[in-house]
């Protein structure tokens, strides 16, 4: 008796479970990385390239495509201020003009 009541709530029960689930969900897409879209490009400047060409290749539009200067680029030519000279010697830097002081000079005139 009791497997028959149990059988009368239970399987309408589960049928309104099942017909109510709701499917999976489905999972969106990853877009691919950006430098992808130079592939073709890349693959047609050095045909029979290594795969690390080709990639190398692609960072590298992809940089000039947003404006950024790529690493290995050679700067522009700038002039470079040259360096002042120090007028007084480095902390610490034993100077010309006084002996130091483990010289026997200096141990005499204390």
């Amino acid at each position: 008796m009791i497997k028959t009541i149990l059988k009368g709530v239970l399987l309408p029960s589960l049928a309104l479970l099942a017909a109510c689930a709701t499917p999976p969900a489905i999972t969106p897409a990853v877009a691919p990385p950006p430098e992808e879209a130079f592939r073709p490009v890349c693959e047609q400047r050095f045909p029979g390239a290594t795969p690390f060409a080709v990639s190398k290749c692609m960072y590298e539009e992809l940089d000039k495509s947003r404006g950024v200067t790529p690493a290995n680029a050679t700067p522009a030519a700038e002039p470079t201020p040259a360096p002042a000279r120090a007028s007084a010697p480095a902390r610490g830097a034993p100077s010309r003009s006084t002996p130091s002081r483990s010289a026997p000079a200096a141990r005499r005139a204390r």
